[in-house]
């Protein structure tokens, strides 16, 4: 019949037959094998090629693709938490700090005896989503970056008063000299006490967008202990590397007219605010002493 070897076949003739099929299935087996790892090694290297494709597609694009917005001086601010923490700006190492002070409209002097500027204009931005406080936009955005870090040092800061118009100073200054008026002092009296705790209105840094009263959710009476929280030791300490510094010491009181304050921050600007801390005077004693 076809296809069998004849019945006569010798013995070794089947087994070289029987050997040659084997072969053959073990090629066949082999080559498929082959066939298979080529593939493989296709389809990896094209989804290799995809995946790069897509990197250089969304390489241009902020986070991976997404569209960044921008905010404007009229809407409120994102919660300083979600904010990228920034390092505040350092100066070159072994390099004395130089202050800006030509025209540096962060260094405009406001006090009981120097009237914030007429022409005077900013645009203001929530600094603390949870109080809704503004600053002006720049100090706004130095005491986000100030509160992200003294979250990441385990200090809470939290900002209880920042720009006021001067209608809202007027009230404020209004319902301190009552107090003393309810004391029996004299309208004369009453007005020159009531100023040594809140800035006449117009004369009030807080009417310029720059002042900052800091306190800590554990700790919100604006009152000397402060001076003994955490928070008030941090600020001490950080402020001006962000560019704010204590307005007004406790042992500068006959000079700056305010009692001491060991809450209420001036932004005056990372150059400026190192090189009056470093100087150990007050705003007043330090412009004296750039115009002498």
């Amino acid at each position: 019949m076809a296809g069998y070897p004849p019945l006569d076949m010798s013995e070794s003739e089947r087994r070289r037959r029987a050997a040659a099929r084997a072969r053959r299935k073990r090629q066949v087996l082999r080559n498929r094998l082959i066939f298979a790892a080529v593939c493989l090694v296709l389809v990896a290297l094209a989804g290799f090629g995809v995946y790069k494709l897509v990197c250089v597609l969304t390489a241009g694009s902020p986070a991976g693709g997404q569209s960044s917005s921008v905010t404007s001086a009229s809407t409120p601010a994102s919660e300083p938490d979600s904010t990228p923490v920034s390092e505040p700006a350092s100066e070159p190492a072994g390099e004395p700090v130089t202050p800006t002070t030509e025209g540096d409209w962060r260094l405009t002097l406001v006090n009981n005896n120097v009237a914030l500027p007429d022409n005077w204009q900013i645009t203001t931005k929530v600094a603390e989503a949870s109080t809704q406080k503004e600053l002006a936009d720049e100090a706004a955005d130095a005491y986000m970056q100030m509160k992200q870090a003294a979250a990441l040092d385990g200090v809470d800061l939290l900002l209880c008063s920042g720009y006021r118009t001067v209608d809202y100073q007027q009230n404020l200054f209004d319902q301190e000299q009552q107090k003393w008026l309810d004391e029996g002092y004299s309208e004369q009296e009453a007005y020159d006490k009531a100023k040594t705790v809140v800035a006449v209105p117009g004369y009030s840094e807080h009417n310029s967008g720059l002042a900052a009263d800091i306190v800590t959710p554990d700790h919100q009476t604006l009152d000397s202990a402060f001076a003994d929280t955490d928070a008030a030791k941090w600020l001490f300490e950080h402020a001006p590397d962000y560019g704010f510094i204590l307005r007004y010491p406790e042992d500068k009181q006959a000079i700056t007219g305010i009692i001491y304050e060991p809450w209420h921050y001036r932004y005056v600007g990372v150059e400026n605010a190192k090189a009056i801390t470093e100087s150990g005077k007050c705003l007043e004693e330090y412009l004296d002493g750039l115009s002498a």
